[in-house]
């Protein structure tokens, strides 16, 4: 299985001298799983992997299984620049975060509407499956998919992807359990308990459980911990402290630093990485730590 990152950024693409070294496009993964191409999130990054699956010479048309995190601009801005998806014979499963299928399908179709972008969906002549997902899994060829559903304003999910013994698990956008974003009666229902404390326990460790023993987990850090606390509390993201943690709790072999903050320079996601190595190695953690970088390859295989 190999991972390539082609966007690493949140919220806005951030192109410019300060952003060069890590990238400055926003979300877009790809793994390679045997014959299958799963690609997480459709950022802005997107645009450059589909001319990049145009160049590498297959006569076969592409077949590809989109996974959306949730639907927030900055993890769908690139789909209208998807060129394999204007190709007749191509064919994509978008997966997302809503479970109701025309409700996703109506999603794309709205971004590329003629208010905002001078050619419509219809226009995307490869064969389109808009497929919406709750908790579970999916299987493609020998991989397996399984979301769960994490901490951010709106419906949003996290991925785990098995292969051949191999795993990597994607947060997404993630909050710490210091706020809550789902509705808080059914948190209590589900959970056993309306103590917060104990409530944002049981959660982290749900999410280590699915998170457990990542060969890579890739993780929403957005800010720093002081900047969490001074003033981003409740935006919907996290800080490299957390996830070390959850790391730890799911006995991760390798965290990856992702969603760089559109302020963050690379001088300040370098300074990110330096100060959670040091925490790690501080706490005596098992743990490798790196930063998400747009063209950077991870093989696993």
């Amino acid at each position: 299985m190999k991972l390539r990152f082609w966007g690493v950024r949140g919220s806005i693409p951030t192109p410019g001298h300060s952003t060069i070294r890590y990238g400055g496009d926003t979300t877009c993964l790809e793994i390679q799983a045997g014959e299958a191409l799963i690609i997480l999130d459709a950022g802005s990054g997107i645009r450059r992997l589909g001319l990049d699956l145009l160049s590498r010479g297959t006569s076969q048309p592409i077949t590809g299984h989109i996974f959306i995190t949730h639907t927030h601009w900055d993890h769908i801005q690139g789909f209208p620049f998807f060129t394999p998806a204007f190709i007749k014979g191509n064919r994509f499963f978008v997966h997302g975060s809503h479970t109701d299928d025309k409700y996703l399908h109506q999603i794309f179709a709205g971004q590329m509407a003629s208010e905002y972008f001078p050619i419509p969906i219809d226009f995307m002549a490869s064969d389109l499956k808009f497929i919406g997902l709750s908790e579970g899994e999916v299987k493609i060829g020998e991989a397996i998919v399984t979301c769960i559903r994490v901490n951010h304003p709106g419906i949003a999910l996290g991925y785990r992807i098995e292969y051949r013994g191999k795993v990597i698990v994607f947060t997404g956008d993630h909050e710490p359990y210091q706020f809550f974003h789902d509705d808080m009666d059914e948190l209590v229902e589900a959970n056993g308990t309306r103590d917060e404390n104990k409530l944002a326990d049981i959660l982290d460790r749900k999410l280590a459980d699915f998170a457990k023993d990542a060969d890579v987990l890739i993780f929403d850090t957005a800010y720093t911990k002081d900047g969490y606390k001074d003033g981003k509390k409740g935006w919907g993201h996290s800080y490299p402290e957390y996830a070390v943690k959850i790391a730890n709790l799911a006995r991760a072999k390798s965290l990856v630093l992702t969603h760089h903050d559109p302020t963050d320079t690379d001088e300040c996601v370098d300074a990110k990485v330096a100060h959670t190595c040091r925490y790690i190695q501080e706490n005596e953690i098992d743990l490798n730590c790196s930063a998400a970088k747009v063209g950077r390859v991870i093989d696993l295989s």
